[in-house]
Protein backbone atom coordinates (compact mmCIF):
# COMPACT_ATOMS: atom_id res chain seq x y z
CA UNK A 1 0.00 0.00 0.00
CA UNK A 2 1.30 3.43 -0.62
CA UNK A 3 2.36 5.81 1.80
CA UNK A 4 -0.12 8.55 2.47
CA UNK A 5 1.06 10.38 5.91
CA UNK A 6 2.79 13.36 4.21
CA UNK A 7 -0.08 13.84 1.69
CA UNK A 8 -3.27 13.73 4.11
CA UNK A 9 -0.90 15.94 6.11
CA UNK A 10 -0.63 18.30 3.75
CA UNK A 11 -3.93 17.76 2.59
CA UNK A 12 -5.16 19.14 5.79
CA UNK A 13 -3.24 22.24 5.35
CA UNK A 14 -4.26 22.94 2.09
CA UNK A 15 -7.90 22.39 3.68
CA UNK A 16 -7.18 24.73 6.66
CA UNK A 17 -5.92 27.03 4.21
CA UNK A 18 -9.20 26.75 1.97
CA UNK A 19 -11.33 27.53 4.51
CA UNK A 20 -9.81 30.42 6.11
CA UNK A 21 -9.81 32.13 2.95
CA UNK A 22 -13.57 31.82 2.60
CA UNK A 23 -14.11 32.57 6.25
CA UNK A 24 -12.31 35.45 6.49
CA UNK A 25 -14.47 36.58 3.16
CA UNK A 26 -17.36 36.76 5.07
CA UNK A 27 -16.00 37.96 8.50
CA UNK A 28 -15.84 41.57 8.97
CA UNK A 29 -13.92 41.01 12.45
CA UNK A 30 -10.86 39.02 10.62
CA UNK A 31 -10.97 41.63 7.90
CA UNK A 32 -11.03 44.59 10.72
CA UNK A 33 -8.05 43.20 12.99
CA UNK A 34 -5.98 42.43 9.61
CA UNK A 35 -5.48 38.66 10.62
CA UNK A 36 -3.63 36.30 8.09
CA UNK A 37 -5.45 33.36 6.68
CA UNK A 38 -2.55 31.37 7.79
CA UNK A 39 -3.40 32.50 11.29
CA UNK A 40 -6.88 31.20 10.77
CA UNK A 41 -6.18 28.16 9.05
CA UNK A 42 -3.53 27.36 11.75
CA UNK A 43 -6.01 27.22 14.16
CA UNK A 44 -8.67 25.61 11.76
CA UNK A 45 -5.81 22.55 11.34
CA UNK A 46 -5.28 22.37 14.71
CA UNK A 47 -8.68 21.85 15.49
CA UNK A 48 -8.68 19.08 13.07
CA UNK A 49 -5.97 17.44 14.56
CA UNK A 50 -8.01 17.09 17.72
CA UNK A 51 -11.42 16.22 15.78
CA UNK A 52 -9.52 13.49 14.19
CA UNK A 53 -7.64 12.45 17.23
CA UNK A 54 -11.10 10.89 18.73
CA UNK A 55 -13.46 10.21 15.61
CA UNK A 56 -10.91 8.76 13.07
CA UNK A 57 -7.39 8.47 14.82
CA UNK A 58 -5.68 6.94 11.49
CA UNK A 59 -6.30 10.07 9.67
CA UNK A 60 -5.03 12.32 12.67
CA UNK A 61 -1.81 14.12 11.36
CA UNK A 62 1.19 13.73 12.82
CA UNK A 63 2.90 16.37 14.77
CA UNK A 64 6.56 15.33 14.25
CA UNK A 65 5.71 15.77 10.48
CA UNK A 66 4.23 19.36 10.68
CA UNK A 67 6.97 19.93 12.85
CA UNK A 68 9.42 18.92 10.00
CA UNK A 69 7.21 20.59 7.57
CA UNK A 70 7.99 23.95 9.19
CA UNK A 71 11.55 23.17 9.77
CA UNK A 72 12.19 22.68 6.05
CA UNK A 73 10.03 25.48 4.65
CA UNK A 74 11.71 28.25 7.03
CA UNK A 75 15.15 27.47 5.00
CA UNK A 76 13.15 27.49 1.70
CA UNK A 77 11.64 30.33 2.84
CA UNK A 78 15.00 32.41 3.79
CA UNK A 79 17.09 30.43 1.12
CA UNK A 80 14.16 32.01 -1.68
CA UNK A 81 14.91 35.72 -0.10
CA UNK A 82 18.41 35.67 -0.65
CA UNK A 83 19.07 35.03 -4.20
CA UNK A 84 16.79 37.69 -4.84
CA UNK A 85 18.84 41.15 -6.61
CA UNK A 86 20.34 43.10 -3.57
CA UNK A 87 20.08 46.98 -3.70
CA UNK A 88 23.51 48.14 -3.39
CA UNK A 89 22.76 51.18 -1.90
CA UNK A 90 21.55 51.40 1.71
CA UNK A 91 20.52 54.79 3.32
CA UNK A 92 20.32 56.47 6.92
CA UNK A 93 17.30 55.29 7.98
CA UNK A 94 17.92 51.65 6.43
CA UNK A 95 20.36 51.15 8.25
CA UNK A 96 18.70 53.00 11.36
CA UNK A 97 15.81 50.15 11.30
CA UNK A 98 18.49 47.81 10.89
CA UNK A 99 19.92 48.81 14.35
CA UNK A 100 16.54 49.46 16.17
CA UNK A 101 15.35 45.92 15.03
CA UNK A 102 18.74 44.22 16.39
CA UNK A 103 18.20 46.01 19.84
CA UNK A 104 14.83 44.87 19.45
CA UNK A 105 15.67 41.39 18.91
CA UNK A 106 17.60 41.86 21.93
CA UNK A 107 15.67 43.60 24.64
CA UNK A 108 13.18 40.73 23.53
CA UNK A 109 16.05 38.23 24.86
CA UNK A 110 16.50 39.78 27.86
CA UNK A 111 13.38 40.03 28.83
CA UNK A 112 12.07 36.56 28.37
CA UNK A 113 15.58 35.10 29.48
CA UNK A 114 15.03 37.06 32.71
CA UNK A 115 11.70 36.35 33.65
CA UNK A 116 12.92 32.42 33.14
CA UNK A 117 15.11 33.05 35.35
CA UNK A 118 12.74 34.64 38.04
CA UNK A 119 10.66 31.64 37.31
CA UNK A 120 13.38 29.19 37.74
CA UNK A 121 14.87 30.13 41.29
CA UNK A 122 11.63 30.66 42.30
CA UNK A 123 8.10 29.42 41.98
CA UNK A 124 9.34 26.71 38.69
CA UNK A 125 12.72 24.83 39.24
CA UNK A 126 12.18 22.50 36.58
CA UNK A 127 11.92 25.19 34.19
CA UNK A 128 14.26 25.18 31.37
CA UNK A 129 16.68 27.94 31.38
CA UNK A 130 15.98 28.85 27.15
CA UNK A 131 12.43 28.80 27.85
CA UNK A 132 12.49 32.87 27.77
CA UNK A 133 14.49 33.32 24.84
CA UNK A 134 11.90 31.14 22.25
CA UNK A 135 9.90 34.37 23.04
CA UNK A 136 12.25 36.65 21.33
CA UNK A 137 12.80 33.96 18.55
CA UNK A 138 9.14 33.54 17.89
CA UNK A 139 8.30 37.34 18.28
CA UNK A 140 11.34 38.23 16.24
CA UNK A 141 12.17 36.26 14.19
CA UNK A 142 9.26 33.47 13.02
CA UNK A 143 7.40 30.17 14.67
CA UNK A 144 9.95 28.06 12.35
CA UNK A 145 12.72 29.12 14.21
CA UNK A 146 11.84 28.73 17.35
CA UNK A 147 10.49 26.04 16.59
CA UNK A 148 13.70 24.51 15.06
CA UNK A 149 16.02 25.41 18.21
CA UNK A 150 13.10 24.80 20.68
CA UNK A 151 13.62 21.23 18.91
CA UNK A 152 17.04 21.14 19.28
CA UNK A 153 17.41 22.02 22.92
CA UNK A 154 15.20 18.61 23.33
CA UNK A 155 17.77 16.83 22.62
CA UNK A 156 19.29 18.68 25.96
CA UNK A 157 16.52 18.39 28.65
CA UNK A 158 14.34 20.60 27.13
CA UNK A 159 10.50 18.95 27.10
CA UNK A 160 8.62 20.04 24.15
CA UNK A 161 10.62 22.85 23.85
CA UNK A 162 9.51 22.78 19.57
CA UNK A 163 5.93 23.07 20.90
CA UNK A 164 7.06 26.11 23.36
CA UNK A 165 8.55 27.65 20.31
CA UNK A 166 5.58 27.43 18.06
CA UNK A 167 3.57 28.74 20.66
CA UNK A 168 5.60 32.15 21.12
CA UNK A 169 5.40 32.34 17.26
CA UNK A 170 1.76 31.72 17.10
CA UNK A 171 1.21 34.21 19.81
CA UNK A 172 3.33 37.41 18.67
CA UNK A 173 0.86 36.58 15.50
CA UNK A 174 -2.11 37.50 17.01
CA UNK A 175 -0.63 40.37 19.29
CA UNK A 176 0.63 41.81 16.19
CA UNK A 177 -2.38 41.60 15.00
CA UNK A 178 -4.93 42.58 17.98
CA UNK A 179 -2.64 45.20 19.50
CA UNK A 180 -0.99 46.22 16.54
CA UNK A 181 -4.40 47.37 15.51
CA UNK A 182 -5.33 48.77 18.62
CA UNK A 183 -2.11 50.87 18.75
CA UNK A 184 -3.29 51.98 14.99
CA UNK A 185 -5.48 53.65 16.11
CA UNK A 186 -4.16 55.14 18.88
CA UNK A 187 -1.41 57.44 16.85
CA UNK A 188 -4.21 58.16 14.05
CA UNK A 189 -6.19 59.86 17.43
CA UNK A 190 -2.69 61.34 18.24
CA UNK A 191 -2.80 62.69 14.78
CA UNK A 192 0.58 61.44 13.78
CA UNK A 193 -1.01 60.44 10.34
CA UNK A 194 -2.69 61.97 7.46
CA UNK A 195 -3.50 59.60 5.40
CA UNK A 196 -5.03 56.16 5.95
CA UNK A 197 -6.52 53.36 4.18
CA UNK A 198 -9.69 52.34 5.57
CA UNK A 199 -10.26 49.71 2.80
CA UNK A 200 -7.72 47.91 4.21
CA UNK A 201 -9.63 47.04 7.16
CA UNK A 202 -11.76 45.37 4.72
CA UNK A 203 -9.89 43.90 3.05
CA UNK A 204 -12.02 40.52 2.08
CA UNK A 205 -8.58 38.69 0.80
CA UNK A 206 -9.87 37.76 -2.82
CA UNK A 207 -9.08 40.59 -5.62
CA UNK A 208 -12.48 42.19 -7.45
CA UNK A 209 -13.89 40.96 -10.37
CA UNK A 210 -11.85 42.25 -13.95
CA UNK A 211 -9.39 43.82 -11.39
CA UNK A 212 -5.63 42.57 -12.27
CA UNK A 213 -3.13 42.03 -9.71
CA UNK A 214 0.18 42.66 -9.87
CA UNK A 215 2.11 39.70 -11.81
CA UNK A 216 3.57 36.67 -9.74
CA UNK A 217 6.51 35.89 -11.35
CA UNK A 218 8.22 36.50 -15.26
CA UNK A 219 9.15 33.33 -16.88
CA UNK A 220 13.04 33.12 -17.54
CA UNK A 221 13.00 29.30 -19.43
CA UNK A 222 10.93 28.15 -22.09
CA UNK A 223 8.05 26.62 -21.11
CA UNK A 224 8.66 23.34 -23.74
CA UNK A 225 11.76 22.77 -22.29
CA UNK A 226 11.19 23.52 -17.77
CA UNK A 227 8.72 25.78 -16.16
CA UNK A 228 9.99 28.58 -14.47
CA UNK A 229 8.35 27.41 -11.32
CA UNK A 230 10.15 24.06 -11.29
CA UNK A 231 13.39 25.30 -12.34
CA UNK A 232 13.13 27.87 -9.59
CA UNK A 233 12.02 25.35 -7.21
CA UNK A 234 14.62 23.31 -8.81
CA UNK A 235 17.10 25.51 -7.92
CA UNK A 236 16.61 26.20 -4.41
CA UNK A 237 16.52 22.95 -3.56
CA UNK A 238 19.85 21.78 -5.17
CA UNK A 239 21.15 24.96 -2.61
CA UNK A 240 19.06 23.44 0.16
CA UNK A 241 21.08 19.68 -0.23
CA UNK A 242 24.49 21.72 -0.62
CA UNK A 243 23.33 23.62 2.98
CA UNK A 244 22.78 20.26 4.24
CA UNK A 245 25.79 18.95 3.01
CA UNK A 246 27.60 21.80 4.63
CA UNK A 247 26.11 21.61 7.94
CA UNK A 248 26.72 17.83 8.19
CA UNK A 249 30.51 18.31 7.53
CA UNK A 250 30.67 20.73 10.21
CA UNK A 251 28.61 18.61 12.67
CA UNK A 252 31.04 15.53 12.15
CA UNK A 253 34.00 17.68 12.54
CA UNK A 254 33.11 19.01 15.98
CA UNK A 255 32.10 15.51 16.70
CA UNK A 256 35.52 14.49 16.08
CA UNK A 257 36.27 15.99 19.52
CA UNK A 258 34.73 13.46 21.46
CA UNK A 259 33.08 15.81 24.32
CA UNK A 260 30.08 15.51 25.15
CA UNK A 261 29.75 19.47 25.09
CA UNK A 262 30.83 19.00 21.78
CA UNK A 263 28.19 16.54 20.74
CA UNK A 264 25.50 18.93 22.07
CA UNK A 265 26.80 21.63 20.11
CA UNK A 266 26.28 19.83 16.81
CA UNK A 267 22.73 19.05 17.89
CA UNK A 268 22.02 23.29 18.22
CA UNK A 269 23.64 23.91 14.80
CA UNK A 270 21.16 22.14 12.97
CA UNK A 271 18.36 24.71 14.02
CA UNK A 272 20.82 27.30 12.60
CA UNK A 273 20.09 25.90 8.79
CA UNK A 274 18.45 29.37 8.20
CA UNK A 275 21.55 31.29 8.74
CA UNK A 276 23.79 29.10 6.73
CA UNK A 277 21.32 28.55 3.95
CA UNK A 278 20.61 32.13 3.41
CA UNK A 279 24.80 32.78 3.75
CA UNK A 280 25.26 30.14 0.96
CA UNK A 281 22.46 31.77 -1.02
CA UNK A 282 23.89 35.51 -0.87
CA UNK A 283 27.55 33.80 -1.99
CA UNK A 284 25.90 32.43 -5.02
CA UNK A 285 23.70 35.57 -5.84
CA UNK A 286 26.83 37.17 -6.33
CA UNK A 287 28.58 34.64 -7.91
CA UNK A 288 26.23 34.62 -10.44
CA UNK A 289 25.65 38.66 -10.64
CA UNK A 290 29.26 38.56 -11.65
CA UNK A 291 29.48 35.93 -14.46
CA UNK A 292 25.84 37.92 -15.30
CA UNK A 293 23.76 34.91 -15.09
CA UNK A 294 21.15 35.93 -12.15
CA UNK A 295 18.73 36.70 -15.32
CA UNK A 296 17.82 33.11 -15.01
CA UNK A 297 15.83 33.64 -11.56
CA UNK A 298 13.10 36.37 -11.40
CA UNK A 299 12.61 37.84 -7.86
CA UNK A 300 9.14 38.02 -8.33
CA UNK A 301 9.08 34.03 -9.07
CA UNK A 302 11.19 33.71 -5.76
CA UNK A 303 8.99 36.13 -3.65
CA UNK A 304 6.07 33.83 -4.56
CA UNK A 305 7.63 30.82 -3.49
CA UNK A 306 8.66 32.43 -0.24
CA UNK A 307 5.38 33.71 0.43
CA UNK A 308 3.73 30.34 -0.47
CA UNK A 309 6.37 28.57 1.66
CA UNK A 310 5.54 31.16 4.74
CA UNK A 311 1.51 30.44 3.88
CA UNK A 312 2.14 26.75 4.64
CA UNK A 313 4.76 26.97 7.60
CA UNK A 314 2.71 29.45 9.79
CA UNK A 315 -0.58 27.24 9.55
CA UNK A 316 1.49 23.91 9.85
CA UNK A 317 3.06 25.64 13.20
CA UNK A 318 -0.22 26.18 14.85
CA UNK A 319 -1.50 22.99 13.67
CA UNK A 320 1.35 21.17 15.65
CA UNK A 321 1.06 23.06 18.78
CA UNK A 322 -0.04 20.48 21.97
CA UNK A 323 -2.77 22.19 24.02
CA UNK A 324 -1.77 19.76 27.19
CA UNK A 325 1.99 21.68 26.64
CA UNK A 326 0.49 25.51 26.53
CA UNK A 327 -1.84 24.88 29.65
CA UNK A 328 1.30 23.35 31.39
CA UNK A 329 3.43 26.48 30.76
CA UNK A 330 0.57 28.80 30.21
CA UNK A 331 1.45 31.19 33.18
CA UNK A 332 5.36 31.80 32.14
CA UNK A 333 4.20 32.34 28.41
CA UNK A 334 1.31 34.62 29.43
CA UNK A 335 3.83 36.77 31.55
CA UNK A 336 6.64 36.75 29.34
CA UNK A 337 4.12 37.83 26.03
CA UNK A 338 2.48 40.74 28.45
CA UNK A 339 5.68 42.10 29.85
CA UNK A 340 7.76 41.61 26.73
CA UNK A 341 5.09 42.57 24.36
CA UNK A 342 4.69 46.07 26.12
CA UNK A 343 8.44 46.45 26.45
CA UNK A 344 8.96 45.84 23.07
CA UNK A 345 6.31 48.74 22.00
CA UNK A 346 8.11 51.41 24.62
CA UNK A 347 11.05 49.94 23.23
CA UNK A 348 10.18 50.94 19.82
CA UNK A 349 8.86 54.31 20.51
CA UNK A 350 11.62 55.34 22.38
CA UNK A 351 14.18 54.31 19.68
CA UNK A 352 11.65 56.04 16.68
CA UNK A 353 11.41 59.07 18.56
CA UNK A 354 15.12 59.64 18.75
CA UNK A 355 16.15 58.08 15.35
CA UNK A 356 14.20 59.20 13.19
CA UNK A 357 13.65 62.69 11.33
CA UNK A 358 10.09 61.40 9.23
CA UNK A 359 7.50 59.79 9.05
CA UNK A 360 8.07 58.41 12.64
CA UNK A 361 4.90 56.80 13.20
CA UNK A 362 4.87 55.06 10.05
CA UNK A 363 8.55 53.45 10.59
CA UNK A 364 7.09 52.61 14.32
CA UNK A 365 4.32 49.95 13.29
CA UNK A 366 5.93 48.62 10.18
CA UNK A 367 8.84 47.90 13.23
CA UNK A 368 6.24 46.70 15.55
CA UNK A 369 4.74 44.68 12.98
CA UNK A 370 8.43 42.66 12.44
CA UNK A 371 9.29 42.50 15.65
CA UNK A 372 5.70 40.61 17.15
CA UNK A 373 5.06 38.78 13.62
CA UNK A 374 6.69 38.74 10.47
CA UNK A 375 7.76 41.36 7.99
CA UNK A 376 4.75 40.28 6.28
CA UNK A 377 2.76 41.40 9.23
CA UNK A 378 4.45 44.70 9.53
CA UNK A 379 3.51 45.78 5.70
CA UNK A 380 0.25 44.86 6.53
CA UNK A 381 -0.01 47.24 9.22
CA UNK A 382 1.85 49.99 7.45
CA UNK A 383 -0.48 49.84 4.26
CA UNK A 384 -3.70 51.32 6.49
CA UNK A 385 -1.63 54.34 6.83
CA UNK A 386 0.63 54.06 3.65
CA UNK A 387 -1.73 53.10 0.71
CA UNK A 388 0.67 52.36 -1.87
CA UNK A 389 3.95 52.19 0.61
CA UNK A 390 4.49 55.86 -0.89
CA UNK A 391 6.55 56.38 2.10
CA UNK A 392 10.19 55.36 2.59
CA UNK A 393 9.38 53.25 5.42
CA UNK A 394 8.35 50.08 3.82
CA UNK A 395 11.80 50.17 1.56
CA UNK A 396 13.40 50.44 5.05
CA UNK A 397 11.96 47.60 6.47
CA UNK A 398 12.80 45.45 3.82
CA UNK A 399 16.40 46.31 3.53
CA UNK A 400 16.51 46.59 7.21
CA UNK A 401 15.73 43.20 8.20
CA UNK A 402 17.64 41.86 5.73
CA UNK A 403 20.89 43.47 7.71
CA UNK A 404 19.70 43.25 11.20
CA UNK A 405 19.57 39.36 10.97
CA UNK A 406 23.22 39.66 10.25
CA UNK A 407 23.74 41.88 13.02
CA UNK A 408 21.74 39.93 15.59
CA UNK A 409 23.43 36.63 14.57
CA UNK A 410 26.14 36.96 17.54
CA UNK A 411 22.75 36.38 19.64
CA UNK A 412 21.95 33.29 18.58
CA UNK A 413 25.79 32.39 19.37
CA UNK A 414 25.47 32.31 22.81
CA UNK A 415 21.51 32.24 23.88
CA UNK A 416 22.42 28.51 23.49
CA UNK A 417 25.16 28.58 26.37
CA UNK A 418 22.57 27.91 29.03
CA UNK A 419 21.17 24.50 27.19
CA UNK A 420 24.54 23.15 27.12
CA UNK A 421 25.52 24.06 30.87
CA UNK A 422 22.95 24.43 33.01
CA UNK A 423 24.56 26.23 35.75
CA UNK A 424 24.79 29.57 37.30
CA UNK A 425 27.79 30.84 35.81
CA UNK A 426 26.77 30.07 32.77
CA UNK A 427 23.58 31.73 33.05
CA UNK A 428 24.70 35.01 34.56
CA UNK A 429 26.86 34.72 31.49
CA UNK A 430 24.28 34.78 29.00
CA UNK A 431 22.36 38.06 30.82
CA UNK A 432 25.23 39.40 31.03
CA UNK A 433 26.21 38.74 26.88
CA UNK A 434 22.86 39.90 25.96
CA UNK A 435 22.85 43.04 27.97
CA UNK A 436 26.61 43.60 26.50
CA UNK A 437 24.94 43.03 23.00
CA UNK A 438 22.23 45.82 23.97
CA UNK A 439 24.92 48.37 25.53
CA UNK A 440 27.46 47.73 22.41
CA UNK A 441 24.64 48.42 20.20
CA UNK A 442 23.38 51.22 21.65
CA UNK A 443 27.22 52.83 21.60
CA UNK A 444 27.38 52.26 18.06
CA UNK A 445 24.47 54.12 17.23
CA UNK A 446 25.37 56.94 19.52
CA UNK A 447 28.70 57.05 18.09
CA UNK A 448 27.51 57.17 14.49
CA UNK A 449 24.47 59.41 15.33
CA UNK A 450 21.99 57.24 14.61
CA UNK A 451 20.53 57.59 17.54
CA UNK A 452 20.29 61.40 18.32
CA UNK A 453 18.58 63.43 21.21
CA UNK A 454 14.62 63.25 20.77
CA UNK A 455 13.56 66.38 19.01
CA UNK A 456 10.13 67.50 17.66
CA UNK A 457 10.54 67.03 14.18
CA UNK A 458 9.49 63.06 14.75
CA UNK A 459 6.09 64.07 14.33
CA UNK A 460 6.88 65.47 10.44
CA UNK A 461 5.38 63.40 7.41
CA UNK A 462 7.53 64.73 4.17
Amino acid sequence: MMQWGLVLDFAIICVSLFAASIIRANVRFLQRFLVPNTITAGFIGLGLVYLTEHLVPEFMPSRELLGNIVYHLLAVTFIAIALKKRERYMDRNALTTAFNLSLGYAVEGFVGYTITLIFLFTIMPDLFPTFGILFAIGFGQSSGQAYALGKSWEALGFVSGGTVGLTFGSLGFLWACFVGISFLNWGIRKGYVEDQDIEALRNRGFLPKGRRGVPTGRMTTHPDVISTGTFHIAFIGSIYLVNYFFIRTIVTLIGRIGSDYAVQLGQVLWAYHTFFGTVISLLIGMLMSRMKLHHVLDDDMLTSISAASVDLLVAAAIMAIEVVVVVQYIVPILVICIIGGVTVMVLIIFLAKRSYQDFFFHRVISIFGLLTGTISTGLALLRVIDPGYRTPAARDLVLGSGLSFFLAFPLLMFVSLPALNRTARAYLITEASVLSYIVVIFAIMAGTRLLRPKKEVFLKHS
